[in-house]
Order: structure tokens, then C-alpha cells, then sequence
């Protein structure tokens, strides 16, 4: 019996231990579960540029917005004159897609032009022929001396003989409309420059496919002389927006730096909330009014087309 008790005793004693370690082990893993409390940011946030203001978040886009340049046809890439952020002028080539099968046939087009020109020719001689053998009946005073049916017959001949040349000058006329119509197709394996601008984003490199879906577009074109920012408005703000309003931005970890906007023109159509910052908290149920400005790029610091920035409207 008095084995009994003592052994009970020592096992009391080791769950009592056991409790204990259990309440530290419990207790330091709901400290380490515990997210740790965020440091301040590494620097405050853009001072107040104005007492009433709206705030809301933007993007730079190029100037008139960006241009998505695709293939007008699906096909090889033979030639890609241009580099990504090269000035380039309205009608320069951007990318050239292979022309060979529209070379062959204008090959074929100019043959049959130099065809029907001949053939125009040699129409031209019969006319000639037929002419000269009616205006020889024609010159004889005595009709006697000639039958009227060879007569009439000889005058029938120089009217199929005019006839047979307007057909061949048409054949030429339908042969050069042919031409025009490839050499107009071959241009259109010319992608050139909508504008004055520079090439932003380039996909296209020579050997490469050219495909024609505009979600994937061979080049991202875009006018740098002046720069935009497409500004995101609660609509709950929207009533608050009007022409003229001053405003001020700041890239998105710089207060330091600001930079004047002026207001281009206001979109007038509320559209959903795209995700800028991909934060939890914003809500994907807002509707926002979209508001154009307009800047000249920094001198004293590089600002990049896809940025986001804090905008600061004043009301």
C-alpha cells in the first residue's frame, strides 16, 4: 500500500510538470503567431498642399495615352528597325511582316500590264489597217466602181477594230488597278508610326510571329514630350470635381519631390475600381471617375510611364 501512494505521488508530480511546460509551449506559440507590430515608414507621408483637398491615387501614361500596336495580319517578322525608347516621327517604319508572297504577285501584275499594253498595241495597228482600207472606199466618188456591201463591211471592221482597242486599254487599266491594289497591301506589312513619340514596349524582334490579338500587341507606343496622369476618383468625390482645380503629385514614396499637374479634361463616365495598390482594404465595389492631367516630364528627376503616384486635388 505504501508502494501505491508513492508511486501516485510521483506521477502526480510528473503531470504537474507536464501542465507547466504545457502552458509555456502554449504561450509561446500564440506570442510567435502574433504579427509583429508594423515599424513607422521610412519616412512620413507628403505634407498637406492644400486646407480642402481630394485625395485619390493615379497612373503616368504617355501623352494622348498609350498606343497598343499589333500586326495588322498575322505573319513572319522580317525587320525591326526601331529600339525601345527611340524618338521616332509619324509614318517611320516600326516593324516590317514578310512581304515575299506580295512581291511574287506584283512580279505577276507587271507582266500582265506589259501584256495588255502590247495587246493594246497590236489592237491599235488592226484599228489602223481597217481605217485606212475605209476611208480608201469611202474616197471614191463613183460608187458604181465599188459594191455597198464591201463598203458597209469595211465600216464594220473599224468599229470592231475601235472596239477591240477600248477592250485592251481597259485590260491595261484593270492590270494597273490590280498592281495598286497589291502595292496597297504591301503597305500594309509596313507597321509604321501613328505619331510623333517613342517606343515605350517592344515585343517584335525579327524571325519572331507577329500575331494580331490586340492582348498581346508587339509594341507599346506613346508621345514622352509631355506626360499624363489618369487619376482615380471615388465617385462618392465625383460631385466635387470641377474644371480649372490645381493639383499636385508625388510618386508613390516620395514626398519630396512634387509635381504640378494641370487638368486636361474629365472622363464622364464613372467605370469600376481597378486595383492600383493591391491592398486589402480597397474595395472592389467602387466606382471611380476617371480625371486627365497633364505635366511636362521633371528636369531634375526621372518619372517613368507606369508609375502610380498621390494625387492631391484642391477644391
Amino acid at each position: 500500500m505504501q508502494l501505491i501512494l508513492t508511486i501516485l505521488r510521483y506521477v502526480t508530480f510528473i503531470m504537474a510538470l507536464g501542465g507547466v511546460f504545457g502552458i509555456f509551449w502554449v504561450s509561446h506559440t500564440i506570442k510567435s503567431a502574433q504579427s509583429e507590430i508594423p515599424l513607422a515608414p521610412p519616412q512620413p507621408p507628403p505634407a498637406r498642399p492644400y486646407d480642402i483637398m481630394i485625395a485619390a491615387n493615379g497612373i503616368i501614361e504617355s501623352f494622348e495615352e498609350n498606343v497598343t500596336i499589333s500586326a495588322p495580319m498575322a505573319g513572319l517578322v522580317t525587320e525591326v528597325p526601331v529600339k525601345v525608347g527611340q524618338q521616332v516621327k509619324k509614318g517611320d517604319v516600326l516593324f516590317v511582316i514578310d512581304q515575299r508572297d506580295i512581291d511574287a504577285q506584283l512580279l505577276s501584275a507587271e507582266a500582265e500590264i506589259l501584256q495588255a499594253k502590247a495587246a493594246v498595241e497590236v489592237a491599235s495597228a488592226q484599228r489602223s489597217s481597217a481605217q485606212s482600207m475605209f476611208e480608201r472606199m469611202d474616197k471614191v466618188d463613183d460608187k458604181r466602181a465599188i459594191i455597198e456591201q464591201e463598203w458597209q463591211s469595211s465600216k464594220d471592221e473599224l468599229r470592231v477594230r475601235e472596239a477591240q482597242v477600248l477592250s485592251a486599254q481597259a485590260q491595261v487599266h484593270a492590270a494597273e488597278a490590280a498592281k495598286r491594289s497589291l502595292e496597297i497591301m504591301r503597305s500594309r506589312h509596313l507597321v509604321t508610326a501613328p505619331r510623333d513619340g517613342a517606343v515605350l514596349q517592344l515585343h517584335a524582334r525579327a524571325g519572331e510571329w507577329a500575331s494580331t490579338d490586340p492582348k498581346n500587341p508587339s509594341m507599346i507606343f506613346g508621345r514622352t514630350d509631355r506626360l499624363q496622369a489618369r487619376v482615380d476618383i471615388d465617385e462618392q468625390n465625383a460631385m466635387r470635381i470641377r474644371e480649372g482645380q490645381k493639383a499636385v503629385a508625388h510618386i508613390k514614396g516620395d514626398r519630396d519631390k512634387p509635381i504640378e499637374l494641370k487638368l486636361e479634361y474629365i472622363e464622364p463616365y464613372v467605370i469600376p475600381k481597378a486595383s492600383l495598390t493591391g491592398a486589402s482594404t480597397e474595395r472592389v465595389d467602387t466606382r471611380v471617375l476617371q480625371v486627365i492631367f497633364s505635366f511636362p516630364p521633371p528636369k531634375d528627376f526621372r518619372v517613368y510611364i507606369g508609375q502610380q503616384i498621390d494625387v492631391f486635388i484642391e477644391e
